[in-house]
């Protein structure tokens, strides 16, 4: 931003400059401000390609962020999944051995 800020004041000063009436210092100046248009022109393009870098980068850090949560995601249902299994084996141990228990006091 302060480099544009730069050119726009350079600019200004060329306008300035160039209201004398001189025919060289007229020429002067618009070749001053077609350098100066080439410098805002090559700072834009290189300003754009830096957006342009940062917007993949960002996308491909999204990318990998939900990659990752994907997978923990998974592990977590994996370990959800198999807390439930133990604790349902349990409950039917249980059970198996209270009926166990419950027939013995019958006999």
């Amino acid at each position: 931003m302060k480099k544009i800020a730069l050119f726009v004041a350079t600019i200004v000063a060329v306008s300035l400059a160039s209201c004398g009436g001189n025919k060289a210092n007229n020429e002067e100046s618009t070749k001053a401000a077609q350098n100066l248009k080439d410098s805002v022109a090559a700072v834009a393009a290189a300003a754009s390609e830096a957006a342009a870098d940062k917007a993949v980068e960002v996308k491909d850090a999204a990318k990998q962020a939900g990659e990752e949560l994907k997978q923990a995601a998974k592990d977590k249902a994996e370990e959800v999944t198999n807390a439930a299994k133990d604790k349902a084996i349990q409950a039917i141990d249980d059970a198996a051995n209270a009926a166990k228990k419950q027939l013995g006091e019958n006999k």
